[in-house]
């Protein structure tokens, strides 16, 4: 392998597995924003207690996710310095600006706000509690949003000008409006709440197998399963969509993505050497695989998202669902199905741009760095070791914490229960501790 090719291992590697922190958090912040939300304009005390102990729980498993996503993504922000020199020469005009302003917004409005959250139970109004979980909410959509801008301009570059071998930027509104962004960003969230829909289903399902804390988990199985139904079918229909358009500005991908052969594609072949000059300009014919793949992934979830929330019904609050063990087994084996589509997804758009950095004005080989074929497989197996470490550890914290149940999760306090009642046989508030009236906001 070249450096060229250990470079697009190592993207590939590093940008898939950080998008796997990166999607399960987008999907979980909403969860638990929409959750507050409903806690706090509860007027029974006791039904918005209930309330706000989902939101430790889930709120919980969220803030594992995102630390070790945000030391994740640090990897992407020395990639592009260390291994992508020629693009931020070449396309830094266009692409530097969205990037900063992602940065500003991820790395410090996003973890201010969240931090905030996490600490500031009981010691914020509820009102500026819940504007600070939407504000995390916000903020990581935006940074999603700025991100893409820059992907989608990869894909189909607008608003710009070449002059003397450089980009300059022409239309901010062209870039900002490009249908490359926002036809990704409404792919994205559907992927995501798929996502978040399955891991509440999963972990749901886990302690109703086990008929433990049935009246806590039947709700949040209902609302994981819908949310994955709704977030398959916006997938699907945004998906749809994309390829619809893909073959006005990608012809060749078009062609790959839908199998396109004989005369057909050979005049696709035969369009791209006349428009860039003799070469092989067709994406790697294994994308349509991976493609494929997650079509089929995609239908099946559509269809299946929605099953683990029948399980519930006809059945009164308190009642065992374990009998029922086709659905309650079965969100165990959505959400891997679901994190497999995701990533056949992601390669199907990335790969599938390739031999391109920036579709028709810079080539993957044009943009590395003057980087030797040693230092790009140390840092290779660097990058690798790292991140494959941070999914383990992030996978197996956020595991225990799932099956320690509601009140033992990370957020988890001993004075959150205003009734004082017991919880998992822990009492909820101690005798001596002041009154609800005499802290700032009772949930």
């Amino acid at each position: 392998m070249d450096v060229v090719d250990l470079a697009r291992l190592q993207f590939a590697v590093t940008a898939t597995l950080h998008f796997l922190f990166v999607a399960l958090t987008l999907g979980l912040v909403t969860v638990v924003a929409v959750m507050q939300t409903r806690a706090t304009r509860t007027k029974d005390p006791a039904l918005r207690t209930e309330r706000m102990r989902r939101v430790r729980f889930w709120g919980g498993l969220y803030v594992i996710n995102y630390a070790l996503g945000i030391i994740s993504g640090l990897t992407q922000e020395f990639q592009f310095g260390l291994n992508w020199t020629g693009l931020s020469h070449i396309m830094g005009n266009v692409v530097g600006a969205p990037l900063a302003i992602e940065t500003i917004v991820a790395f410090f409005l996003e973890s201010t706000f969240l931090g905030l959250w996490a600490f500031g139970f009981d010691r914020v109004s509820s009102r500026v509690h819940l504007a600070l979980i939407w504000g995390v909410a916000i903020t990581a959509y935006l940074s999603t949003f700025w991100i893409m801008v820059v992907n989608g301009f990869m894909q189909k570059p607008v608003g710009y000008e070449m002059r003397d071998g450089t980009a300059y930027v022409t239309d901010w509104g062209a870039i900002l409006t490009n249908g490359a962004t926002w036809f990704a960003v409404l792919h994205i969230a559907g992927v995501v709440a798929l996502l978040a829909g399955l891991f509440m289903c999963a972990v749901s399902s886990f302690h109703l197998r086990h008929d433990r804390d049935i009246t806590f988990f039947r709700p949040t199985l209902v609302q994981g399963s819908l949310l994955a139904g709704i977030g398959a079918l916006v997938t699907a229909v945004a998906g749809v969509v994309q390829l619809e358009t893909l073959n006005g500005y990608q012809p060749e991908k078009f062609a790959v993505l839908n199998g396109v052969s004989g005369a057909e594609l050979d005049k696709v072949r035969a369009d791209a050497e006349a428009a860039y000059g003799a070469g092989d300009w067709m994406p790697p014919a294994w994308v349509g695989v991976a493609s494929l793949l997650m079509v089929v992934l995609g239908l099946l979830l559509v269809v299946l998202a929605w099953l683990p929330a029948t399980a519930a019904r006809g059945k009164a609050p308190d009642a065992p669902l374990s009998p029922r063990r086709f659905r309650m087994r079965l969100p165990i084996i959505m959400l891997p199905l679901g994190v497999i589509a995701m990533i056949c997804g992601w390669l199907s758009r990335e790969i599938g741009r390739q031999p391109w950095m920036v579709t028709g004005e810079l080539t993957v080989r044009d943009a590395v760095g003057d980087v030797s074929a040693g230092g790009m497989l140390a840092s290779l197996v660097a990058f690798t070791l790292v991140l494959g470490t941070l999914a383990v550890v992030n996978w197996s914290l956020i595991s225990h914490y799932a099956r320690q149940g509601p009140d033992a999760g990370l957020l988890g306090d001993g004075d959150l229960f205003p009734d004082g009642s017991p919880r998992n046989g822990k009492p909820g508030a101690d005798a001596e501790a002041p009154s609800r009236a005499e802290v700032p906001h009772s949930y």
